[in-house]
Parts: structure tokens; C-alpha cells; sequence
């Protein structure tokens, strides 16, 4: 069979063996385009088009997982609440508030702390983490400004969550 395309090509002029190679050439052409170019342009394109709303989605995933492993980390309503206490007093001791600490008083379900002279910043960050990571509710807050620059002095009243059904 190889034989006979031999002979065939052999007898066709100059002029058709050229054309006959350049149609073999754009064929070749067209059926690398087709197969291995264009799929992939084609995903390429789709998927510049998609990244954008996939980052969005991936943002959102990893500030769900943050999330979860904060309250999965955080007390449960029904916790002891001397438990809650010592997490607080920790919290307190490592946002260096523990000198401007005045009253701590547990009663209940009912947390209530004064400070006097402690920085406002400082102060309010570890109040933003500390509802977070014990999921204590704010009830009261009194904040009065002191002498210094950014020092205050505080009065709070934090709840425990309750249970439901209660």
C-alpha cells in the first residue's frame, strides 16, 4: 500500500506535489490549532473570567474556617463560669491591663470589671477579643476620660450567653 502512494506521488508533476504538501501543511495546521491550541485558550479564558468570583469564594471559606475554630476554641453557653473567669483574667494579664485592673467580680452569670487609668486603645482591643473568644455579652459599659492623653478609666458588665430553652 505504501508502495502504491510512492508510485502515485511519484508520477504527479512538481506543481501538484506542491500543492498536495501545502494542503497536507494547512490540514496539519488546522488539526494542531483545533486539538491542542484552542481547548486550551478557550479554558484560559474562562478561567480568567472566573478566577475573580473563585478568590472571592476562597476569602470567604478561609473567614468561615477562622470563625469555626474560634468558636469551636470558645466556651459554650452552660460553661463554668469561673472557667470563663480565669480566661478573662489571662486575657487581661496578656493585654497588659492587669495594673490598671480595680475590680473583678463574678456574680451569677454576671462578670463585672473596673479599670482606672488604662489606655482607650489597648483597652478596647481587648475588649472586641475577649467578647469574641468567650462570646460574653456586653450589658453595661462606662467609660470616663482621665487626665492623659488616650487613658481612661472603665466600668463593664459582661453576661454569659445563655442556654436555649431557658
Amino acid at each position: 500500500m505504501l508502495e502504491q502512494l510512492l508510485q502515485r506521488w511519484q508520477m504527479l508533476t512538481p506543481r501538484e506535489r506542491h500543492v498536495l504538501a501545502m494542503g497536507a501543511a494547512l490540514l496539519a495546521v488546522a488539526l494542531i490549532w483545533l486539538v491542542l491550541f484552542e481547548p486550551a485558550w478557550n479554558a484560559r479564558r474562562r478561567l480568567q473570567a472566573e478566577l475573580p468570583a473563585m478568590r472571592v469564594q476562597l476569602a470567604e471559606v478561609e473567614q468561615l474556617a477562622r470563625d469555626a475554630r474560634l468558636l469551636g476554641a470558645a466556651p459554650v453557653a452552660g460553661d463554668a463560669p469561673q472557667a470563663v473567669k480565669a480566661q478573662l483574667e489571662q486575657s487581661i494579664e496578656a493585654a497588659g491591663l492587669k495594673p490598671g485592673l480595680a475590680q473583678f467580680t463574678l456574680t451569677g452569670h454576671l462578670f463585672e470589671l473596673r479599670f482606672k487609668s488604662v489606655p482607650h486603645a489597648m483597652w478596647l482591643a481587648w475588649l472586641e477579643a475577649a467578647a469574641r473568644e468567650t462570646r460574653l455579652r456586653v450589658i453595661a459599659a462606662s467609660i470616663t476620660r482621665e487626665t492623659g492623653v488616650g487613658v481612661i478609666s472603665a466600668r463593664l458588665a459582661l453576661e454569659l450567653p445563655r442556654r436555649e430553652g431557658r
